[in-house]
C-alpha cells in the first residue's frame, strides 16, 4: 500500500510540474484555471492504469416510439501501451474485461479487442476534457447564473468557422476560488471528423459528467449519464448510458 501511495504521488508531482498555467490564455480568469486543472488531470491520468464501466440502452424508432433493442454492461482495462508509434505518441490500450451479450445476459468469455464505444477513446478524452489550453481559444464563454451555492458556471460554445477542430458545447460548473471543474454538462459534439471518420457518425450526444477530486490535487470524470443517436456501424439507434470510472493505479508498478 506504502508502495501505491508513492507511486501516485510521483505522478501527481510530475503532471503538477510539467502542465504549466497557460500563460496566454485569453479567457477569463477562472476558465484558465481550469484549463489548467484539465490538463493535469489528463496528464496524470494519461500514466495511469484504470478500469472504466458503461451500461448502455439502445433503441430503434419504430411507428414514432422507442424500441428496446439492446441492454449491455462493459467493463475494460485501459493502459498506456509499453511503447510508442510512429508519431512518437504513446497510443492507449483498451481491453474488454466483462461484457454482456444484447439482453444483459454476463458473457461467459470475452474478447479482449472487442470493438466497444469505449473503443473511442479520442471522443471520451473530448467528452471529459473539453477545456484543456490548447482548446481554450476555439470556444466563445458566457457566465450563467450558478443554479447551486458557491459555484461558478460558464457555458462554452465553439467560435463561428472553427471547422478543423473538434470541439464540445455546454456548461462547465467550477469550485470559484481554485477553477476545480466540478460537472460538466455536454450539450453537442462538433468536428468528430478530425478525429475518426467512424465516430462522426455520433450524429448528436449528451452527457452529465461529475469529478471527484484524487489524492487532494486532481479533479477526475468518476461518475456520467447521457444519450444520443448514433449512426455507428453496431452501435446504431437511439441510446443512453451510465459511466463509472476508477481503480488508478501507475503504469508498470
Amino acid at each position: 500500500m506504502i508502495r501505491r501511495v508513492f507511486a501516485i504521488s510521483f505522478i501527481l508531482a510530475t503532471a503538477l510540474t510539467q502542465s504549466a498555467p497557460a500563460q496566454d490564455c485569453t479567457a477569463p480568469p477562472l476558465i484558465c484555471k481550469a484549463a489548467t486543472n484539465q490538463d493535469r488531470s489528463l496528464s496524470m491520468r494519461d500514466r495511469c492504469i484504470y478500469q472504466q464501466k458503461i451500461s448502455i440502452d439502445r433503441f430503434r424508432l419504430k411507428d414514432g416510439a422507442e424500441k428496446l433493442e439492446e441492454q449491455r454492461e462493459t467493463t475494460v482495462r485501459v493502459e498506456p501501451s509499453g511503447s510508442p508509434d510512429k508519431t512518437g505518441n504513446t497510443p492507449v490500450i483498451v481491453s474488454v474485461m466483462a461484457d454482456t451479450d444484447k439482453k444483459g445476459n454476463p458473457k461467459n468469455s470475452v474478447k479482449e479487442d472487442e470493438r466497444t464505444l469505449l473503443s473511442f477513446g479520442a471522443v471520451w478524452d473530448l467528452v471529459f476534457f473539453p477545456l484543456l489550453p490548447e482548446k481554450i481559444r476555439y470556444y466563445d464563454f458566457q457566465e450563467v447564473v450558478a443554479q447551486r451555492k458557491n459555484e461558478k458556471w460558464f457555458r462554452f460554445v465553439p467560435r463561428p468557422g472553427v471547422v478543423d477542430q473538434a470541439l464540445a458545447s455546454g456548461v462547465v460548473m467550477l469550485d470559484p476560488t481554485s477553477g476545480e471543474v466540478l460537472t460538466v454538462k455536454i450539450e453537442g459534439l462538433h468536428n468528430l471528423d478530425t478525429l475518426d471518420k467512424e465516430a462522426n457518425k455520433l450524429r448528436s450526444f449528451y452527457a452529465t459528467i461529475d469529478y471527484s477530486q484524487f489524492e487532494n490535487a486532481l479533479r477526475l470524470p468518476t461518475l456520467a449519464s447521457g444519450g444520443g443517436v448514433s449512426g455507428i456501424r453496431r452501435f446504431e439507434g437511439n441510446f443512453r448510458f451510465r459511466f463509472e470510472e476508477g481503480k488508478y493505479r501507475m503504469a508498470g508498478k
